[in-house]
């Protein structure tokens, strides 16, 4: 039995096919951090991961400066909550969040350790961007929400003025991905070879 030869129509369907998982590959991905998972009394330094993405949470003075905590009464936040002081007590410790992949924009929720509502809360990129945010008293402590997008980064730093400060569901959205110039000649490079391996076949 003859069998029959692959089309040319059939080659470049299935080369569109392959363009398009290519172009799937290079949407960005969001996570997110809700210490919901992370075991209570869990302390610096230690890695979440999340739809692909794995965030770093480390600070200062290591071990135990930030710890798994459940929420004590705050009015934004619920469930698990990541706070400072940790096991060593100390205070006005920066907390330092690294990605394993660029993220360009990020979100997350904030309680500050004071009865001081005009202090601000501070986020810092390692490529030199940066966002503030003044918490507003919902129930005992300043709370409020921080946000910041612009050119990729891997690492956030944040601090503040108040002794201790608590952070919960953190959203980051990783940089979408660039194609490969070559990706494109490489893919009509598939397609010729097709073609002519179709003309052959058919002549033969």
């Amino acid at each position: 039995m003859l069998k029959k030869p692959v089309s040319f129509l059939s080659a470049a369907v299935f080369g569109l096919a392959m363009a398009s998982g290519a172009a799937d590959m290079a949407w960005a991905a969001t996570a997110t951090y809700d210490f919901e998972g992370q075991a209570l009394g869990t302390s610096t330094p230690f890695s979440v991961t999340d739809n692909g993405v794995t965030a770093t949470y480390s600070s200062s003075v290591d071990p135990g400066g930030f710890q798994i905590a459940p929420n004590f009464g705050l009015a934004t936040m619920s469930g698990n909550i990541l706070l400072t002081p940790g096991p060593v007590f100390a205070t006005n410790l920066p907390l330092n969040i690294s990605f394993d992949q660029p993220i360009d924009q990020i979100q997350l929720q904030f309680a500050l350790n004071t009865t001081d509502d005009t202090v601000t809360f501070n986020l810092l990129t390692n490529v030199g961007g940066s966002a503030s945010a003044t918490g507003t008293i919902f129930s005992v402590f300043p709370e409020g929400t921080l946000s910041f997008s612009g050119a990729p980064f891997t690492s956030i730093v944040l601090s503040t003025d108040a002794p201790d400060f608590a952070i919960d569901n953190l959203v980051v959205t990783t940089a979408a991905a660039i194609p490969e110039p070559a990706t494109l000649p490489i893919l009509l490079s598939g397609l010729a070879v097709l073609a002519l391996a179709w003309r052959k076949k058919t002549a033969s």
